[in-house]
């Protein structure tokens, strides 16, 4: 949250104390109204959002709760006091619903259920919603049946009767994303393809083709197809707010300032971090912002580069480019073309601070290997379940004679239990940063990840990991083989069946078991 001019920042003050009054005074509509006058001196004022949500919920609006402190998660993903807040509206709204038999009742209840992460009792409620004439209520049925691995039927969830051109785009771009999700690339290709030719401007389509190259491994056109993505209203509002022009393909970046930004997630950043040396052996001066808790890591590891947090923080510059455009704007298309890893640095006294944590903790027997695990990717935002690997399916590795410990910061709740099972079995430590958790995993022998950002710091760091990978795969890791172009380190240990891990953790516990066998 950036903070505001000081005249406009004591008149939001102003009207939150005004509205703590008017509260108290049993005026919750008058307080709203001061709370939206001071969202109209500043619409991302984070505490002013909050605190109008909680007015809503107050006053029994769960609509209007909800949709506020879903602006609030839109703002900081990862704030939990938003995140349990609009828990609980949510469930306070499908108690409401649970009775009603209106079919629009009934959608929205699935809905809300979906949203809870409880898609048995969304798909019961949407079921006795049908038939569904609408199509986002077809999406809706078709995403909790996605949730339940039953891919197949999502397929048949959309009707074929639509007239119009952009509905029918719509209709082949969602089972063209479903196809993705099955892994079958070629068919979603096509579909990409033909949603274009139903309508052509469709930027989501278009995206959707460009991460099919890539995964095809057709780089150059994947790239720019990529750029598409600007153009798309959800992504677009993510972009810094800066006067600065962007960076076009062929500019010369002789003697200017370019701003370097991070679009997407941690991981991407980590990832196209890489491209950062070679902006900066072309530009005058190249400021990256990044999200606070990366810059400890990127910082050192890049000393051409100034680091920032937020945009406020970058001065004037020239222009402006998001990592992720890097490999296009350098005409550097194919991952063998970038600066390979390792690419990121590790603060040596940070490095023995923590071996010295993990030797404080351990066996006074000969020492075991290490082996660091990360099992699931962040809980907020947009989830991935079928990335994920249940902490239970990792039994097998603490079997082994080896040091389990954890680089997980958030435990799902589908996995506290068994967490709570394996204390003093899974070790476990509190990481203030990215930084702690390079350092950490450098003091380990090996890293297991999911497709998340540790798999992406482990392997700019050159360390050795495995990754389990799922059937969908994803376009950066490709359709076969166990090695990555972008990180020589990390093997890959693909899924053969959709929502089935049992052989591929059988298949790393094996890699590990060689791995270790002459350990001394």
């Amino acid at each position: 949250m950036n903070v505001p001019d000081p005249a406009v920042l004591a008149g939001i003050m102003g009207l939150m104390c005004e509205a703590i009054a008017l509260r108290g005074a049993g005026q919750p509509e008058a307080a709203i109204d001061a709370l939206d006058q001071a969202l109209r001196l500043d619409a991302s004022f984070l505490p002013v959002l909050m605190q109008r949500a909680s007015l809503l919920h107050e006053t029994g609006d769960l609509a209007g709760a909800a949709a506020a402190y879903e602006r609030c998660l839109d703002l900081v993903p990862d704030y939990d006091e938003a995140r349990a807040a609009h828990r609980a509206v949510l469930q306070q709204w499908a108690s409401a619903l649970a009775d009603t038999p209106r079919p629009d009742e009934r959608v929205l209840l699935a809905r809300l259920y979906y949203q809870l992460d409880q898609p048995l009792l969304a798909l019961a409620a949407i079921e006795a919603a049908c038939p569904l004439p609408a199509l986002e209520d077809q999406a809706l049925h078709a995403d909790i049946l996605l949730r339940l691995n039953r891919h197949e039927e999502a397929l048949a969830c959309y009707r074929d009767d639509a007239t119009d051109s952009e509905t029918c785009a719509l209709i082949v771009f969602n089972r063209a994303d479903i196809q993705r999700r099955m892994g079958r690339i070629d068919a979603a290709q096509a579909g990409y393809e033909e949603a274009l030719r139903w309508h052509t401007d469709f930027p989501q389509a278009r995206v959707g083709r460009a991460h099919m190259l890539l995964t095809r491994g057709d780089y150059a056109e994947g790239w720019r197809e990529h750029e598409a993505r600007f153009q798309i209203p959800e992504l677009a509002r993510r972009a810094i707010a800066t006067p600065s022009p962007r960076w076009q393909p062929g500019e010369s970046l002789t003697g200017k300032h370019v701003l370097i930004w991070s679009e997407q997630g941690q991981g991407d950043c980590l990832q196209f971090a890489r491209y950062l040396q070679l902006v900066a052996a072309q530009a005058g001066q190249v400021t990256l912002c990044a999200p606070s808790g990366l810059l400890a890591v990127l910082a050192p590891s890049f000393p051409q580069v100034r680091c920032v947090a937020h945009v406020s923080e970058a001065g004037p510059h020239d222009c402006h480019a998001s990592l992720f455009s890097l490999p296009y704007l350098l005409d550097l298309p194919h991952p063998g073309q970038a600066p390979t890893a390792p690419y990121l640095t590790v603060d040596s006294a940070r490095l023995q601070q923590w071996q010295q944590h993990l030797a404080e903790g351990a066996d006074a027997a000969p020492r075991r290997p290490r082996i660091g695990l990360a099992w699931a990717g962040r809980q907020y935002a947009t989830p991935h379940p079928s990335r994920d690997v249940p902490l239970a399916e990792w039994l097998p590795l603490f079997e082994l004679p080896v040091e389990v410990v954890s680089l997980q910061v958030e435990i799902p709740l589908a996995d506290q239990r068994v967490h709570q099972q394996l204390a003093g079995r899974l070790r476990s430590f509190p990481l203030a940063d990215w930084a702690d958790s390079a350092a950490l995993a450098c003091a380990l022998e090996l890293v297991i990840s999911v497709d998340t950002a540790v798999v992406h710091l482990v392997g700019a760091l050159g360390l050795p990991c495995f990754l389990p990978q799922r059937l969908e795969g994803e376009w950066r890791w490709g359709v076969q083989g166990e090695h990555s172009l972008w990180y020589p380190s990390v093997r890959l240990f693909r899924q053969q069946q959709r929502g089935q891990w049992g052989s591929v953790v059988e298949g790393i516990v094996a890699a590990c078991r060689e791995r270790f066998a002459g350990w001394d």
